[in-house]
């Protein structure tokens, strides 16, 4: 007998992105337009369970191995209000999310698409205004897709509610299509769009606010993108540093290596360990050293496959006396009187 699952269509987190959909940027390009918001995982339902909270469906990937998916109150479902065992479901989870070190994997899922029309897809990211395009595309944060809407665009809330006249740009969206071009970025009209709950967010240097709280002692008029990397003196041959807002954001292992660190990258928890001491996760302003928790203003992020850390990380964390973007360089000293 097949189960079948409550539709969960409620005010919530609503953002996906297709699995692949990244392209990487070029060196000019917005560092952000290569980080989807949103990952997802497909696979074809083996059971279902329910839970205090929600539910625990299991899942067979197309290569036979497990992975569990863990619904809440806040999961959304787009499409059909049931899911069925044999069913072949995508689910959506935050792709800075930290993951437990488990087999099978187990993923909490932000919206579940099963039971899409054929020929429909889904797509969801963060969508900003397209610099240079006259066409009236938005383009995803992971840069390799783009929608434009029409006259014929249903455009509403996650609850339902007719949003045609609100504001979407820089929002998190449900983008549900059918024809697109085979180009990149792929481009698309848009048969509906669910825009999420949230507040816009309108500069396209600024995906994730959550994620990155103004740094309060970094001087706000600078602007540190691209200005050289010097540790003790020596420029490090290390990807450029970028500003998002207010927030001066370095590369990690490039520096802590100059500095004496053995640096390793935890793939399993999306974490990196300094001398297997100090600890820090993507997406996470917790910071351990030893039995310390140190709260950062920003949490680390990852830009092209490299790990980047607000500057404060090194004064704060590392407790070194200088660590400073002034005069177009970014020095760090791990010697010498404290800069005020």
């Amino acid at each position: 007998m097949r189960k079948t699952i409550a539709l969960l269509l409620v005010a919530g987190l609503l953002t996906t992105s297709m699995a692949g959909m990244a392209i990487a940027a070029d060196k000019d390009s917005d560092p952000w337009r290569a980080l989807p918001y949103y990952m997802s995982v497909t696979g074809t339902v083996v059971s279902v369970e329910e839970l205090d909270d929600g539910l625990q469906i299991k899942i067979e990937y197309a290569d036979g191995n497990p992975a569990y998916m863990y619904t809440s109150d806040k999961t959304v479902f787009p499409f059909e209000n049931e899911v069925f065992v044999g069913d072949v479901v995508t689910g959506f989870y935050l792709a800075n999310a930290p993951m437990a070190a488990i087999w099978p994997p187990q993923y909490t899922i932000s919206v579940l698409a099963a039971g899409a029309p054929e020929g429909m897809r889904i797509i969801v990211d963060r969508f900003y205004e397209w610099d240079g395009n006259s066409d009236g595309f938005l383009l995803a944060q992971g840069g390799a897709f783009a929608f434009r809407v029409d006259e014929n665009t249903e455009i509403i809330l996650a609850n339902g509610d007719d949003f045609s006249d609100g504001e979407y740009v820089g929002r998190r969206i449900a983008v549900i299509f059918d024809a697109s071009t085979r180009s990149i970025p792929e481009l698309a009209t848009a048969r509906k769009l669910i825009v999420l709950y949230e507040d816009p967010v309108f500069l396209p240097d600024t995906p994730s606010p959550e994620l990155l709280a103004p740094i309060e002692d970094e001087d706000p008029e600078i602007d540190a993108s691209g200005w050289p990397i010097l540790v003790n003196g020596a420029l490090v041959d290390a990807p450029e540093a970028i500003q998002i807002g207010d927030a001066v954001l370095v590369p990690l292992r490039a520096i802590a290596e100059a500095l004496g660190f053995e640096v390793k990258w935890v793939g399993a928890t999306r974490s990196v360990t300094l001398d297997e001491t100090i600890k820090i996760t993507i997406g996470d302003t917790a910071c351990e050293n030893g039995d310390s928790v140190i709260e950062l203003a920003s949490a680390p992020i990852l830009v092209n496959g490299f790990t980047y850390v607000p500057l404060e990380f090194f004064r704060n964390v590392l407790d070194l006396p200088n660590a400073f973007a002034f005069e177009g360089q970014i020095d760090i000293q791990s010697e010498g009187e404290r800069m005020e």
